[in-house]
């Protein structure tokens, strides 16, 4: 008998649910505040229809889109978490499950007037009138970045981004 869409969660279920191990979801809890699952007075963890979805929201942003837990948290902190919520919802909802289905019963959230623009693919003709001006931005920028020191603390993250974007300046050249 599959429960009802107001019923709560327990750990392991929702860990089933989303596809990670519990111990994730509790570590999950000391890094982002807005995931706060009931606790009973023996600690047992009761999740809410819109925590399984914040939660299947951040495991979408962390697996999928391969971003920090810094990063997630900036991005739960633009609209208070709803913007992951949806993207929980919406993974949730191509579960085959039963069970799964119940989050698609979370209620709409209030409007909130911080609204995130879609991502979208800049082209030459929309970053600058001149394209001999963004070239040329685009290679001061490189060659700041190749002239950043190997023994700077954050050159192991940003050298991928160099690596592509050399390759990048590479094949419009």
């Amino acid at each position: 008998m599959a429960k009802s869409a107001e019923a709560f969660r327990s750990i392991g279920e929702v860990a089933k649910l989303i596809n990670v191990a519990p111990h994730v979801l509790r570590y999950w809890e000391t890094q982002f505040t807005q995931l706060r699952p009931m606790k009973r007075p023996d600690g047992r963890r009761y999740y809410r229809p819109a925590d399984l979805a914040l939660a299947a929201g951040i495991c979408e942003l962390l697996r999928d889109d391969g971003l920090t837990i810094r990063g997630a948290r900036k991005l739960i902190a633009l609209d208070r978490g709803e913007t992951v919520r949806n993207r929980g919802l919406a993974r949730l909802a191509q579960i085959p499950e039963p069970e799964a289905q119940v989050a698609l019963s979370v209620p709409a959230p209030a409007p909130h007037p911080v609204t995130v623009p879609p991502p979208r693919q800049i082209t030459l003709s929309q970053t600058a009138p001149s394209p001999a001006l963004w070239l040329t931005r685009l290679t001061e920028l490189e060659r700041h970045l190749q002239d950043m020191a190997a023994a700077d603390p954050r050159w192991p993250v940003v050298r991928p981004a160099v690596t592509r974007l050399t390759q990048a300046m590479i094949a419009l050249s």
